[in-house]
């Protein structure tokens, strides 16, 4: 049926359908009009901000109250709320480290700690935007590293180094793809498998012997490869994720799975499109990171997993995916969870603790979201 209202669609021809059921009209339909005792109540017409939750609050199904104008300034000020945070963060830190905070020196090492952690949430964007799940970063991008300084120590351009991380990280992403999409395994459990794997090669690899980059390399280890590195990413993803279907089937598949497949969104495909851009991605940044180490370790991307996922949602990502995600979030976050690592550690306090606080702080941020999305609004 669907595929034949597609067609006639696609004719030209206008088609009047009626149902009780929200996500199907929302995922079918151009323009949806609420009628109740016989009259018009209300009409809207397609955008990605449209839901279920608005629909009932606007047309009186859940009070009878009109909050276009109160959800207006609440998305608004939703928006504009992560970059109060770093306005607040930088006072805070600066008055309280005496000044340190923003030492040529210390903003330097904040942008090189970001570079990597926001190429890999560029990419990540794209599998939490579906209601997808990935922990597996910190593993990845270790693992990456190390079979790039493995090939590297051969004598091979820089070029084919660079492929290398991005085919070692890729492997294990298509992995993490195939279980968790066509097997339909958990992607936390799954990608929490490949996490403790790449982990356990490291850790057996690295054990006894030290393996570092050849002296060339080190030559990439500059501002201006880098940031030009984070600029391109940022660009391509921007375009595939906000002006291409790519993004918009993933984020159609966050909102509302059933009515994405029903408007003809090849899920399983599309999902599996994100693990392969995040795991470009997550080459991408291990190629930085090698470059900026030197070497590898068995501590090598530890941790990582956690900043990616803190700064998707301190930059405004909603975990469970869904039309309200943006790629700018990713470049928002990014920098905010680095900066508050570092200015944690200005201020003085244990780096373990810091991750403890990072802890609290996602556990927060996740609470909300979750009495967000619940009641619809977040008072």
């Amino acid at each position: 049926m669907y595929q034949l209202m597609y067609r006639l669609k696609k004719e030209g021809k206008s088609i009047l359908m009626i149902s009780e059921e929200l996500p199907e009209l929302i995922g079918m339909s151009d323009r949806i009009l609420i009628m109740k005792d016989g009259q018009i109540q209300d009409s809207f017409t397609r955008s990605e901000e449209l839901n279920e939750i608005c629909i009932n609050q606007e047309d009186g199904l859940g009070g009878g109250i009109k909050v276009k104008e109160k959800a207006k300034a609440k998305e608004i000020l939703q928006k504009i709320i992560p970059f109060l945070g770093i306005i607040l963060m930088i006072i805070i830190f600066q008055v309280g480290g005496e000044g340190k905070l923003l030492t040529k020196g210390n903003i330097n090492s904040i942008l090189n700690q970001t570079v990597y952690i926001a190429i890999m949430a560029f990419g990540a964007i794209f599998v939490y935007s579906h209601g997808g799940m990935d922990l597996s970063y910190g593993g990845v991008i270790g693992f990456s590293v190390l079979v790039a300084i493995l090939v590297a120590n051969t004598g091979v351009p820089a070029g084919v180094v660079f492929i290398t991380n991005i085919l070692a990280a890729l492997v294990w992403f298509v992995l993490n793809g195939v279980v968790s999409v066509y097997l339909q395994v958990s992607p936390f459990i799954t990608s929490l498998c490949i996490m403790y794997m790449c982990r356990g090669i490291l850790n057996t690899v690295c054990a006894s012997q030290k393996y570092s980059i050849p002296v060339e390399l080190f030559e990439f280890d500059n501002q201006k490869f880098k940031l030009g590195m984070l600029l391109g990413v940022f660009i391509i993803c921007y375009i595939l994720f906000e002006k291409t279907a790519i993004g918009k089937d993933n984020k159609a598949i966050g909102g509302n799975p059933a009515a994405a497949k029903q408007a003809g969104v090849n899920v399983n495909r599309t999902r599996m499109i994100a693990y392969i851009i995040s795991g470009i991605t997550v080459g991408i940044a291990g190629f930085i990171l090698m470059a900026r180490a030197g070497s590898v370790s068995t501590s090598t991307g530890q941790g990582m997993e956690m900043n990616v996922v803190t700064a998707l949602v301190l930059g405004g990502v909603p975990l469970s995916g869904g039309s309200k995600v943006k790629m700018i979030g990713a470049v928002v976050g990014s920098f905010s969870v680095i900066l508050l690592r570092n200015g944690l550690i200005i201020l003085g306090v244990n780096e373990r603790v810091v991750e403890g606080i990072q802890g609290l702080v996602l556990l927060l941020l996740v609470f909300l979201t979750y009495v967000k999305n619940k009641d619809g609004v977040l008072e």
